[in-house]
Order: structure tokens, then sequence, then C-alpha cells
């Protein structure tokens, strides 16, 4: 994952997991030319009864040639992914399936008649279920209903009526207004104006509308046959529907040639724009700013942090100057792309086919209705999930064992001599005073009595987004504390408050409070599994603690409590950037294909992270073990081996060529095999665990290996 709030966006719940029990019983790794015989077998397990699973190796394969190959050749193939999927991790599938049969219980059973937020996830759930004419109607009630709001505009004065009204219930037509933490008061949120989101969605990256290869325009062709498809099926007639997407895609483009990446819009340097009301006014005089405002409760005297000042300018633009036509229709499909799960069938049907891949088969209802009851009712099913399936104990074992790797690291920072003495001692308070959150907080959010029916699921969303829209405009005003679960967090199925994604398997750094979430649904087996050997813990788990860690080192603008407080000096940045070109240099020589290799700059954060993240908690392991890390148990394994085996099973992974397209085109992280290789070749403990000789691929010599962290 990256890091938050520069670039808040969690990784895809990383996987880990070599503790089911073993498909066939263990054999040691395989003997090479550059890998001696291993020691003979012995019958048993490790301590504790941990068996290794090598159902994913594949024995053929050497350990000192191509590690990932070695422990994931039997799983990374495409025949190992459901049909309703694009791409399959092993530990992290393991325990989803078993999150997710948690939740079901949770969400169809009968049981708990007496608890009201139950009751109420499952009246949810239900509507989203609910198929039939009497559900139909009324959704086709409600989305015509909005409908003729939308077309009943006929002045830009309408429009922007419309766009407040669409705000309430989180639609973010040209623009949004949120609560922020405040970077100026570390104990305050404030107003910021945010971008607009853009229709396509999982694909809607900026790039795709100014992408001129034939990949690219392929991509916008479809997506603009996707619109037309959309509107027609919502009522626009065949014979104008084509022309209104048109429209719409040219606007949209419009609005992407002066939006912030993702991450620019987290950066001070490029997003601090305060400015009073006044001034906004006289920047985006036809936004209506007083209206606006008003409407989400702004303090008349107080500045809002515009973060783009220079695309507010062009959405003024584009509402004073384009056709009130073409408005409605571009607020029409942004109705319709927001809400589709929530539309008639057919709608919701369009908006599924264009959202998957090719060669994915669609996914049940019933996975489709959890992550929108996650989505609506977050805070309940995170709260419900938590305390029910996950409970205290593995939340405590957890925060234990993140904070050992935390504590190796705070103490390795001294021997940091790259870095100034006052970088270093900055250094070693930023990772000492990080704030480890693990499972869920002992303080819930706030959550809504808004009404729910059983049988009105688009009436249900709306209503619970406009409970959440609420929440985070009163944020602006509120009082921020830095043991909140609040920050809003970014992971692949859907954005949203931390503390009400729980179920989602994954961890959140936060720059800005200098603390990380470990999330409950992460604490299932074999993510994290507390009886496993702690080499096992450590090689999985602590990697991953570790890597989130590195992100939180990599963002030394911030302090040890998230002010904006830089403590490096020129030089320090400059031997950073040395140690950065390493990890730069080795990414990129790694052949993804015959033709393309990857990209070492956009991969560096998280490359960067899963180096660091693993020798840490290699070296945290061997500080509890000691030489036991090098003695074979009755398994016929060493510790070492095993810590390795778990951090390589941690990311096998299979993906369908179409997946594996995007994610190199668009995913900040490096393919699996390179995140497995790439940091262990670095490693002598790695070479040294498995007898591999010098010279073998995974034996980098001495003078081309990196070491950041």
């Amino acid at each position: 994952m990256t890091p938050s709030r520069f670039l808040l966006v969690a990784l895809i719940a990383a996987p880990l997991a070599c503790t089911r029990p073993a498909a066939e019983p263990p054999q040691p790794p395989r003997a090479t030319a550059a890998s001696p015989p291993a020691a003979p077998v012995v019958a048993g397990a490790a301590p504790g009864g941990w068996q290794l699973d090598r159902s994913t190796f594949d024995p053929a394969a050497d350990p000192c040639t191509d590690f990932y190959q070695h422990v994931c050749g039997g799983f990374a193939t495409v025949d190992h992914i459901p049909a309703d999927r694009a791409e399959a991790y092993w530990s992290h599938d393991a325990a989803a399936e078993a999150n997710d049969r948690a939740i079901q219980q949770l969400l169809t059973g009968d049981d708990a008649a007496d608890d009201p937020e139950l009751g109420r996830l499952r009246t949810f759930f239900a509507s989203c279920m609910a198929r039939g004419a009497d559900a139909e109607h009324t959704r086709e009630a409600t989305l015509s209903r909005w409908l003729r709001r939308i077309d009943g505009a006929k002045t830009r004065a309408g429009v922007m009526a419309v766009v407040r009204e669409l705000h309430g219930h989180g639609v973010d037509a040209l623009f949004h207004y949120t609560g922020e933490p405040d970077r100026t008061d570390q104990k305050r949120y404030r107003g910021e104006l945010h971008q607009g989101s853009f229709g396509a969605g999982r694909l809607g990256r900026l790039s795709m509308y100014t992408d001129s290869t034939p990949a690219g325009t392929e991509r916008l062709d479809a997506y603009r046959a996707h619109v037309t498809t959309m509107l027609e099926l919502s009522g626009v007639p065949a014979a104008r529907a084509g022309e209104d997407a048109r429209t719409v895609v040219a606007l949209e483009a419009a609005l992407a040639a002066v939006a912030l990446p993702f991450g620019a819009q987290w950066d001070p340097a490029i997003s601090e724009h305060p400015m009073t009301p006044n001034a906004l006014a006289a920047l985006a005089p036809h936004l209506e700013w007083p209206a606006y405002l008003a409407m989400v409760g702004h303090p008349a005297d107080q500045p809002v942090n515009v973060t783009s000042p220079s695309y507010l300018t062009v959405v003024d633009g584009v509402l004073a100057t384009r056709p009130v036509a073409a408005l409605r229709s571009y607020l029409r499909w942004q109705f319709l792309a927001s809400l589709a799960p929530a539309l008639p069938a057919r709608l919701a049907d369009e908006r599924d086919r264009f959202s998957t891949l090719a060669g994915v088969e669609r996914g049940a209802l019933a996975r489709t209705c959890q992550l929108e009851t996650l989505k609506a009712m977050g805070v309940e099913l995170s709260r419900e999930f938590s305390t029910r399936f996950i409970g205290p104990e593995a939340r405590a074992r957890a925060r234990a064992a993140a904070e050992r790797i935390q504590a190796e690291m705070a103490s390795s920072v001294k021997a940091m001599t790259w870095l100034s003495p006052v970088a270093r001692a900055a250094t070693e308070d930023h990772i000492r005073l990080l704030a480890v959150k693990s499972g869920f907080p002992d303080r819930w959010p706030a959550t809504g009595s808004f009404a729910l029916r059983g049988d009105a699921f688009l009436d249900n969303v709306l209503a619970a987004r406009a409970f959440e829209q609420q929440r985070a405009w009163a944020r602006a005003r509120a009082e921020r504390r830095r043991d909140s679960w609040e920050a809003i967090v970014y992971p692949n199925a859907a954005a949203g408050m931390a503390a009400a994604r729980l179920t989602i398997a994954n961890g959140f750094p936060d720059v800005l409070s200098n603390s990380i979430i470990f999330t409950a649904a992460y604490l299932r087996s074999p993510l994290f599994q507390a009886d496993a050997p702690p080499e096992v813990q450590y090689g999985g788990f602590g990697a991953v603690a570790g890597h989130e860690f590195v992100h939180v080192l990599e963002n030394h603008e911030f302090d040890s409590i998230g002010e904006m407080h830089d403590a490096w000096t020129p030089a320090d940045v400059h031997a950073h950037d040395a140690r950065k070109a390493c990890v730069v240099e080795q990414a990129s020589q790694f052949a993804v294909s015959d033709a393309v290799h990857l990209d070492g700059g956009k991969t560096f954060d998280e490359n960067v992270a899963d180096l660091s993240g693993v020798s840490h908690a290699y070296a945290a392991m061997i500080q509890q073990l000691g030489p036991r890390a090098r003695e074979r148990g009755s398994d016929g394994l060493s510790a070492a081996q095993r810590f390795f085996f778990a951090y390589a099973q941690h990311w096998c992974h299979a993906e369908r060529p179409a997946a594996a397209q995007a994610n190199l085109r668009d995913d900040g992280h490096a393919p699996a095999r390179f995140r497995v290789n790439g940091p262990l070749a670095n490693l002598p403990a790695f070479a040294e665990a498995f007898s591999c000789r010098s010279g073998a691929a995974m034996v980098r010599p001495a003078a081309s290996r990196c070491a950041v962290w």
C-alpha cells in the first residue's frame, strides 16, 4: 500500500499464508548446482504443530534461481482464478473466504433478533438482493423522480441547484467539498474543495482521455459506447444518446485536462490554496458559492482550501459556456455512473458488463450486495464483524507483532549514517512514536437512524449517502483526534472512512496522524495466524507491517505527531536519492515480458517498502530467535527458511492477461514475482538460508545490492 494522504491509497490487500495443512508431506528444497543438498527431512512439523503447505510450490524450480516460481509456481496460473475474478491471491483469498462466510452469516442469519443494528444491516442487504417486479418498480420510480429533477434544470442556476442536490447524496458532479485534516493546525479539520469524479469508474484514469495509442483509443471508444448505452437505457432517445455521450465525454476530457493526479491532491506543495469565500466567488463566480457554502455549513468567516484553483476555473468556464442541455446530460451521466449498482437491473447490468475485465464472469449478487452494504453502512458492518468474529485477543496479538517490528526499525536508525544526526533523530522519533491501530477501535463513529425498507434499495442507498455526506461536511468544523479511526482511505473496493472499511483486509497508513491501521479483516488466518511459529508471523504479517512503516518514513516531510516539519537537509535528500536510484535501476531491469520492462520509477514507493520491510522483519526475527533461526526443526526446515517461505507465499498471485496489462499500466506495485525475487536477492540472509552459491540469480553481488531503510 502506498503512503496515506500524500498517496492515501491502500495496497490491494496483501496475501500471507503458509499455514494451512499440507496437501502432501513437506519436501526439502531441490538440490541444484547452485544449491547443495538440504539436510534430510525429519518426519513431523515445526514447533506448535504448524505445517508448511506446499500446494503452491513448483518443486522443479530452483529456489536460488527463481524463488517466486519455486514457492508460487504451482498456484500462479489462470486455472486457479475463479471465473468471476480477474486475479487471485492464495493467502489473501483464503482469509477473504473465511471473512465472507462470517459476513454472510451476519447479513442473512435470523439470530440476534434483539440487535437493532444487525437488523438494519439485514434490511439493507435484503433490499439489494431483492428481485422481481415490485423491487424493480420501486427502483424505477426513484430513478424517474431524480431524472425528472435533472431534466427540469432549464437555466444555469437550475443546473447549480441540481448540483447541490446531487452533492448532498454523494454524487460528486464537477467538484466536491469535504472535511480534511488542517495542515496548519494538527488538532482541527478544515473545509476543502476537490475535483469531481469521472464516470469511467475503475477505468477512469485521467490518462484515458489523452492516451492516443491504439489501446488508449480503444478504451476511450469503449467508454463512450458505454455512456451511450447507459443514457439510452435511462430513457434518452436512441437517436440522441450517441451525441449526448460524445458531449459528456468531451466535457469530462476538458476537466481531466486540468485535474490533478490522485497523489498531487494531497501534496501540500501543490494543493495548498486557502481562500476566503469572497476570493472563491471571484475565482469561480458561476458556482453560486453563498448557497453552496450555506448548504455544507461552511462558516462565512473561515477560509476553504482549494486543492486546484485552475481546475475550479475550468469548471466555472464549463458552467458558464456549455449549453444547458449539455450540462444536463453530464449530470444525468454522473447520477447513473455513481449509483449504478442500485439502479434498475438493465442499467446495473450494463455498468457491470463495462466494468468487468475481458474473460471474467459476472460476480455473484450476494458478493455485490455485501460490498454495497459496506459502502453504505460500513461502521455498522465493521463493528458487528470485528466484535463478533475477530475480538480483542487477536487485536492485541497483532498489535504486539507489529510493535516488535516497529521497535527493531526504530533501533536500526542509529546505524543509518547516510542521514545527518538531526535527520536520524527525527526519523527514529517518527517510527518509534508511530501509533499502531490494530483490528478495530474502542470508540466507534456515530451511525445514522435514517429509514430503511427491504424493497427500496436505491432509496436506501441515497439515504445512507445523505447521512455520510453530512458527516463529511460536519467534519470540516470538528476537532481532530490522533487516536481517531476516521481518516479517509482508498482501498480498491471502496473509498471511505477507515472505521467503516474494517471488513477489507488491508493496512492504512496516515502520515497526518503518524499512525497506521491494520483492519480487523487482516487479522484473519492465514494473513495473520497467531498460533504459527514466530518466524512465520515475521515473514508474513511482520513483513507487511514493516512495509507500511517504511511508507511512513518515506514521508519525512511530516514529523512524529503528523505535523509538517521536515528535519532533512538537502544533503539528506541527496543521500536518499542515491539509494533510491539503486532500487529504481533494479526494478527497471526486470523483464515483465520480452518487450516490456517494469517502470522502476513508478513502482519505487512500493519496491522500497518491500525491500526494507522484509529486511527489518527478518532482523526482528533474529533478535527474538537468535542462533535458533538457523537450526532445522522436525520438518527439516530452519526457521529462516520458514520465514522466507512465508514471505513468498504471501505474494502468490495469479492474474488473467487483461488484468496483468491493466495492473502494469495503472498500478504502482510491481508484479508479484518481482516483489518476491527483487527484495530477497538483495538479502545475504536469503542466500545463506538456502545455501545459494555466488552467481545464482537470487544472489546479487555485494556491489549491486540495494539498501535504503
